[in-house]
């Protein structure tokens, strides 16, 4: 698990008061480049069950939240700003409005200086995180938000659990295959030997490899992996295939591995490092 310090960046106009809209939603937003990350990237960062404190300029620490496995999506009801992007959270604990916790206070326990110059910055000292946590411990939290409004919140990026993440996999998957087999094409399952397709489809001479992404609303937003996409890069026979409102009402769009990197804005949600020999 790891701590971070969230600015709700109330400095500028846009922002000014933006505080009471984000912890009436349960949310963590953000607009702008955010000091050339980008507001959608910025959001991402803490991943699922991370936990966030938000920071008021001119205040302090002010409430303290837990990241959920639903990420950053387009939005317009925290900043009403072009390039706007919001994140549920849960747990939600709030302080009183006249007892934030000070930057002031928070440096004369613990000597740190906490990251507040950035939107989403780690709060690297154990020992301003143990402070920080037990001057929360009193304070009951509250889920302003239902799992169910959560998942919708995300648009259908992310789901809450897993076991919806795999019912909405399930039936995408079986959505594109029955639309294959009407059509007269042999599909076999590939999805556990990671390949970087989910369905392996010929029909006489042709050969298409086939990925599935479900959602559960009408947004074509989806996790693609580093395999997936080297795979659209490379060979002209991948095929994508977007399932939305797979739950309910599927619908299917089809591009090739060149539409998918045209059509597509594709953003990096996290890195990995390797000590370097």
């Amino acid at each position: 698990m790891e701590y971070w310090l969230y600015n709700t960046d109330e400095t500028e106009p846009e922002g000014e008061g933006k505080h009471a809209v984000m912890l009436k939603q349960q949310v963590v937003a953000a607009w702008g480049h955010c000091k050339g990350l980008g507001a959608e990237v910025t959001l991402n960062r803490p991943n699922p069950g991370d936990i966030v404190f938000y920071f008021r300029a001119g205040f302090g620490i002010i409430a303290r939240a837990e990241a959920v496995d639903s990420y950053s999506s387009p939005s317009q009801s925290v900043f009403g700003a072009v390039g706007e992007y919001r994140r549920p959270v849960d747990n939600l604990q709030v302080l009183p409005e006249d007892k934030p916790i000070t930057v002031a206070e928070i440096t004369a326990s613990t000597g740190y200086q906490i990251p507040y110059r950035q939107i989403m910055g780690r709060i690297l000292d154990a020992s301003t995180v143990d402070y920080l946590n037990r001057r929360f411990r009193s304070v009951n939290s509250r889920s302003l938000l239902s799992k169910k409004a959560i998942k919708q919140s995300s648009g259908g990026f992310f789901q809450t659990a897993p076991e919806e993440r795999k019912r909405v996999e399930v039936a995408a998957v079986s959505a594109v295959t029955k639309a294959y087999e009407a059509a007269e094409w042999q599909v076999k399952s590939v999805e556990r030997e990671k390949v970087g397709y989910d369905l392996h489809c010929t029909k006489g001479d042709k050969f298409e490899c086939v990925e599935v992404k479900g959602t559960t609303g009408p947004d074509e937003q989806f996790i693609i992996t580093a395999n997936e996409l080297n795979k659209a890069k490379t060979d002209p026979r991948f095929v994508l295939f977007v399932v939305t409102n797979a739950l309910t009402k599927p619908t299917q769009k089809k591009y090739s591995g060149q539409q998918l990197i045209s059509k597509f804005d594709i953003q990096p949600l996290q890195y990995r490092a390797v000590l370097r020999s």
